[in-house]
């Protein structure tokens, strides 16, 4: 059976029973945590993968994974991929899950990359405006990269506003080899 299809049944159904015990919002946080331990320990893969390491301590690797203190909910759909053999596919459904679970509350992905770190009432002012235009909630990820120079650069789904100064510099110079071309 494909993978893909595998994830999205096990993410749907972990959505609808958390939604049914009002635990969603938890869970969602565990899966986000749970996805970023996948991104920096590339070898959990080949331990859950591995026939060689028991079901048991599978467990104990994927809750340790999972963080300090995880949800009833949580446990028991670890138990069911467990049981059915499907503990290969936690990270995709981890990820599924959490797209389920932003589109049910409406809320899109952002990055906000900046030169330097800006303060928190200004993000919560540009949060608000952006909120207000899109008609949805935002969660946002900030981003510090020297080499824009000044200014920002947002990107919110499939929108991306740059008003960095590398931005404007780089037009800048685009327009001016064109111009260029049409002297010579």
């Amino acid at each position: 059976m494909n993978k893909g299809l595998i994830s999205v049944r096990y993410a749907t159904a972990l959505l609808q029973f958390a939604q049914d015990k009002n635990v969603e919002d938890e869970i969602y946080e565990q899966a986000k945590f749970l996805s970023s331990v996948f991104l920096k320990v590339s070898s959990l893969h080949a331990v859950l993968n591995s026939p060689m390491v028991p079901k048991s301590r599978k467990r104990e690797i994927i809750l340790t994974a999972a963080g300090e203190k995880t949800s009833d909910v949580f446990e028991k759909n670890i138990d069911m991929l467990l049981l059915n053999n499907r503990e290969d596919c936690l990270q995709s459904i981890m990820l599924e899950y959490q797209e389920q679970y932003r589109k049910s509350k409406n809320i899109l992905r952002g990055k906000l990359i900046t030169a330097v770190e800006i303060d928190k009432p200004t993000t919560q002012s540009l949060i608000a405006s952006i909120e207000g235009k899109v008609k949805g909630n935002l969660e946002l990820e900030k981003i510090i990269d020297p080499k824009i120079l000044g200014g920002f650069i947002l990107e919110v789904d499939f929108y991306r506003w740059d008003a960095s100064l590398m931005g404007q510099l780089n037009r800048i110079k685009k327009q001016y080899i064109e111009r260029n071309r049409r002297i010579v």
